[in-house]
């Protein structure tokens, strides 16, 4: 069923937008006002940087870890303060810019788990072999001490328990939110993406200036990432990139005592950037091939905005 695209005063859409639209655009509705969708971005970021303070608060009263170290305790505050980025891309999108629910997910208005599936499992195969290419071919990781970590256990408990949700936290924002929104004032998907993937690449603090390999290193993930995006029709191929990136790099890094060092990575060198490249169009192009095979929708074919319940003032389907 198409939406109705009869503009409302102040609404960002566009008679010529009428039909399924594209995940870019599924911020660009009836119902929502361009400065709705300026504020959603500031209203995410500033509740993040609230609750990113409070867990922290809460976490260093409990055990704070010596300078230039990060215990399981301390990755484990790192991801709640990124995982939270999902209810508050989520709730933002509803409330404030009136977006039906699950339309950040996909354009089917939900998460399509078993594509997610098959995308994790391709992603953990190519991270795998990337490893692999670079033990064999001697490629320079980041240093770390001698063995595994003393709480390796700890770290590799936490990483699979909660890196992948705080991997889709960062991708609900940045190519969920921040993606839409770009799209609701621009049609091209080239553009949102290369925005976005611009802020995200920001957000890691990373400059060309300062380490020009980690930047693109960074950049790379971000350009694959948000062309996943668009061209499967929701998260479910960058979440999987991002989540089974995180997963094996950070079990690789309790092994070798490179936790600190992996998480606060300041540059990197040109071997390892271009396996990580390679390993980002690697999994591009399988994340396609699967999307295809398995016919998933890339445009959104149901009502972009939530229909008022018969009888109840107020109230919104969900």
């Amino acid at each position: 069923m198409a939406y109705d695209a009869t503009p409302r005063p102040g609404s960002t859409v566009d008679p010529r937008d009428a039909g399924p639209q594209p995940y870019h655009r599924l911020l660009r509705n009836p119902a929502t006002a361009g400065w709705t969708v300026a504020l959603g971005a500031f209203a995410i970021l500033a509740g993040w940087m609230f609750l990113s303070l409070v867990i922290q608060l809460i976490s260093f009263g409990i055990r704070k870890d010596p300078e230039g170290t990060i215990s399981w305790f301390g990755l484990l505050t790192t991801n709640l303060t990124l995982i939270v980025l999902i209810p508050l891309a989520m709730v933002v999108a509803t409330r404030l810019n009136h977006q039906t629910p699950g339309l950040l997910s996909s354009v089917v208005g939900r998460i399509r788990w078993r594509p997610m599936l098959w995308f994790g499992l391709a992603a953990v195969v190519v991270e795998l072999l990337m490893l692999g290419v670079i033990k064999v071919g001697g490629v320079e990781l980041i240093a770390g001490g001698d063995g595994a970590a003393a709480d390796a256990a700890g770290v590799i408990a936490v990483v699979l328990l909660t890196s992948s949700l705080q991997a889709a936290g960062e991708e609900y924002f940045f190519r969920g939110y921040l993606l839409q929104a770009v799209g609701s004032f621009v049609r091209s998907s080239v553009v949102a993406v290369v925005v976005t993937t611009v802020l995200f690449t920001m957000a890691h603090g990373v400059w060309p200036w300062e380490s020009p390999a980690l930047f693109l290193d960074r950049f790379a993930f971000g350009l694959v990432a948000g062309f996943l995006a668009v061209r499967t029709g929701g998260l479910e191929a960058s979440i999987a990139a991002h989540a089974a990136n995180n997963v094996v790099t950070f079990i690789y890094a309790a092994l070798t005592n490179s936790v600190s060092a992996s998480l606060n990575a300041s540059d990197a060198g040109w071997g390892l950037v271009a396996v990580d490249v390679s390993k980002f169009v690697l999994f591009g192009a399988v994340a396609v091939l699967l999307a295809r095979k398995q016919n998933l929708a890339t445009t959104c074919d149901l009502p972009l905005v939530q229909a008022p319940v018969v009888g109840g003032p107020g109230r919104r389907l969900v």
